[in-house]
């Protein structure tokens, strides 16, 4: 499963920001344990003091020697111990002898001896945290010379907070999740729309647009410098695409010249009457040779000149259905003396607005390839209307292009086979040059082809015009 950038930067977001929540809870939490704990503790260790004071200055000296004790020790102990403690959260536990024998004074929790464990009394001193009537205490067991003494307080507060903010935390947390998930996606959705419609802008630039550039962007982060990095290097392709089309209309120029010039030097010697008949085969090969160096020459300087937008298109309205009707006349002559059948279907009269000797040329292109690439069989030509379309295609029988061709078919100087292109005159720049000419008139070609069963070439034009009847 593939994740965007958006949504990891969302995940990353929400990760770190739930790792935060519990992190800040948890210390809270800890605290607030820590806090009431202290009080506790505080508070526990303020009885302890008040108990040891207690006794060491108003009963110790009603204790006997032997350890016994009397009736005054019994009944007011048990009443300062009552009146301190009865009615509140806290009880206390005194012990008074020495050695084995006990007697228990206690206040604030009734038969406290009989529900502390067995062995409370017998434990380390300390504080522990006890279950008593089934409420939770903090319990401080301490000693002195007199005896032992354990002073308790209700600890439901501090599992109270817990419990409170466990209920508060489960609807919490998944809503501070669910608001920190789209707060991510809203935050990496604007830190990443500079990239997106960088992204757009840089899907629309070809090499027939370089002129375009990224949008602006001033910030003054990394996806500045990667911008104005990126418009920097469109701007240098710009420039060597444009010397290299400079130099691509300068050579085909330079050579047109002296093509023409040994073209009408090679026509004037196969015409002369004394040359002789191997010398004229030799010429009449050589001349086909400059002929057809000449037609790549001119190819190479009409691509060269539509890459710079300087290649003037003059659209008017002319009647594209005369002209694929020249063009089938012209293909059945060529046609003759094959086993091949030229056929035109639904040439309805279709009234087009564009540029008609690019037009031709578009349609010649794809006539010659089907007529070259079909030894026997039948071609088709079918020009019709289509809802707000024109629609053009050419079929044939002939030898069909391998399926991993395909992608490259309208590739400049491609071939899909190169030595029977060679001996056809074939330059592969016929279907570049039919591609330009139906993207200059806002169509669509498409081709598609099986090895060994033929090939159909459709080409959609849009109709800005009315049907002729």
């Amino acid at each position: 499963m593939t994740f965007t950038i958006r949504s990891r930067l969302t995940i990353w977001f929400t990760l770190a920001f739930s790792v935060a929540l519990f992190l800040v809870v948890g210390v809270i939490a800890l605290k607030i344990y820590s806090q009431l704990d202290n009080e506790i503790r505080g508070a526990l260790r303020a009885e302890e003091n008040w108990i040891a004071t207690l006794v060491a200055h108003e009963f110790l000296d009603l204790l006997t020697v032997e350890g016994g004790e009397n009736d005054s020790l019994i009944v007011d102990l048990h009443e300062a111990l009552t009146e301190r403690y009865g009615g509140k959260r806290q009880f206390a536990l005194v012990a008074i002898g020495r050695d084995t024998g006990k007697t228990f004074f206690s206040g604030g929790l009734e038969n406290a001896e009989k529900l502390l464990p067995a062995d409370f009394l017998e434990r380390r001193a300390g504080t522990y945290n006890l279950l008593l009537h089934d409420d939770r205490h903090q319990v401080r067991l301490f000693r002195r010379d007199w005896g032992v003494a354990a002073v308790g307080a209700l600890n439901e507060t501090m599992f109270e907070v817990a419990e409170e903010a466990g209920k508060t935390l489960l609807w919490l947390v998944p809503l501070a999740m669910l608001a920190a998930t789209g707060g991510g996606w809203l935050m990496a959705k604007l830190a990443l729309r500079p990239v997106v419609t960088a992204a757009r802008t840089a899907e629309s630039i070809s090499p027939a647009n370089l002129s375009e550039r990224l949008p602006a962007y001033f910030g003054k982060d990394e996806f500045g410098v990667l911008v104005t990095t990126l418009n920097r290097m469109i701007a240098r392709l710009e420039e060597g695409v444009k010397r290299l089309q400079q130099f691509t209309q300068d050579a085909a120029h330079e050579l047109r010249t002296p093509l023409t010039v040994l073209r009408g030097d090679l026509e004037l010697a196969y015409q002369d009457e004394n040359t002789p008949e191997e010398t004229r085969v030799w010429l009449q090969k050589t001349l086909d040779r400059v002929i057809a160096l000449g037609k790549i020459v001119d190819n190479l300087m009409l691509l060269a000149r539509s890459d710079s937008g300087d290649y003037p298109i003059h659209k008017i309205f002319f009647r594209l259905d005369v002209a694929v009707r020249e063009i089938f006349e012209d293909l059945q002559i060529l046609a003759e003396g094959r086993p091949l059948a030229v056929h035109l279907q639904n040439g309805e009269a279709v009234e087009f607005f564009g540029d008609e000797l690019l037009m031709r040329r578009l349609l010649l292109n794809l006539c010659d390839n089907a007529l070259k690439y079909t030894a026997q069989g039948n071609i088709a030509l079918n020009l019709k209307k289509a809802d707000t379309k024109i629609v053009f295609a050419i079929s044939d029988t002939g030898n069909g292009i391998p399926a991993e061709d395909l992608p490259h078919i309208f590739d400049r100087f491609y071939r899909v086979d190169k030595s029977h292109s060679s001996t056809s005159g074939g330059s592969g720049l016929g279907l570049a040059i039919c591609q330009w000419i139906v993207a200059a008139h806002d169509g669509k070609i498409e081709l598609n082809s099986e090895l060994g069963k033929g090939t159909t070439v459709q080409v959609s034009l849009p109709d800005k015009s009315a049907h002729i009847g």
